[in-house]
């Protein structure tokens, strides 16, 4: 099979190696689309900590594809060959990953070809439920970008009180599209918004969006941290936060329950209020052009928004 191989910063090579042997319990994955996510970034970028080579098809991991083989002790609920699945799918920038058996998620069959990244919806379902929002809190989501549309749309799928602050204006327009009241950018969020939004919700992941989480909560508020700060520690405005008396929440999970809990929530979710999630990825991309793909995720060009690899299309 092609797989991808990152030997260096800003270095990918796409090699023929085996496919890979499955083990009890395990699931072989034919990957028909591999998302491009920020987390990815890192060992593109070169962070610190991070070594190369990378295993073959890593980092991808938001994968959809078709169930091609299970290996022996698979669950007799788990997804059956030929089923469309989706789940907790490692090294997917290759023709076919590995996976546990029970931890991918038969998508349903009127979801049709559309494609279902189903770790990045696990996420924002995920965000959702820890971010209790009650019918009346205005909302204000910070950093905008494919997470935080995923997150509006299951958080506001028949409409609510949010607002966006984002540095782009391409950004800004996404999430008026989506339902905001309005969108800010960094530079001219009003005064009168400071210390006023009882759920603050950070997407980005940098300094800058947490700072900006921190001065829009209002006493008492909750700010819920959604983005993944991966690339180095970062500070806290600790006076602010005892001040106002806010609950901190890191809406990150590790736990594999709790993705496929988050999984089978977004995706109950999307056929309940039938929303469309195809439009937010606008860019495709072979295998081959791996590289192009995270160097367009890492400058967010005009008019991107989510970018997927296609390993069957090289």
């Amino acid at each position: 099979m092609l797989a991808a191989r990152l030997s260096a910063p800003h270095t990918v090579d796409v090699v023929n190696a085996d496919l890979p042997t499955l083990e009890d319990g395990q699931a072989l994955v034919k990957v028909l689309a591999c998302g491009v996510c920020g987390s990815d970034l890192n060992a593109w970028k070169g962070v610190e900590g991070v070594e190369y080579p990378l295993a073959d098809g890593a980092p991808g991991h938001e994968v959809w594809g078709e169930l091609a083989a299970l290996g022996s002790g698979a669950a007799s609920t788990a997804p059956q060959p030929g089923t469309r699945v989706t789940g907790l799918v490692q090294r997917g920038y290759a023709g076919h990953a590995l996976a546990r058996a029970d931890e991918l998620v038969a998508v349903p069959p009127d979801f049709g070809d559309a494609i279902v990244l189903g770790e990045p919806l696990a996420c924002a379902a995920n965000v959702v439920r820890r971010a209790r929002v009650g019918p009346e809190d205005r909302v204000a989501v910070v950093g905008f970008g494919y997470l935080a549309a995923l997150i509006a749309r299951l958080l506001f799928p028949a409409g609510g009180s949010w607002v966006a602050i984002s540095r782009r204006a391409e950004s800004r327009a996404l999430a008026e599209s989506l339902g905001a009241d309005a969108s800010y950018g960094f530079e001219s969020v009003p005064d009168d918004l400071w210390d006023s939004f009882p759920v603050v919700i950070e997407v980005a992941g940098v300094q800058q969006t947490l700072d900006y989480a921190t001065w829009l909560t209002a006493v008492g508020g909750r700010l819920v941290v959604a983005g993944y700060h991966a690339d180095g520690p970062r500070t806290v405005n600790m006076q602010s936060w005892n001040w106002k008396g806010i609950d901190v929440i890191n809406a990150h999970e590790r736990r594999p329950e709790a993705y496929l809990r988050g999984l089978d929530d977004g995706l109950r979710a999307v056929r309940e209020h039938r929303l469309d999630l195809s439009a937010l990825i606008t860019h495709r991309w072979p295998l081959a052009q791996l590289g192009e793909a995270l160097d367009w995720a890492a400058r967010r060009p005009p008019g991107y928004v989510k970018g997927v690899v296609l390993p069957w299309d090289s």
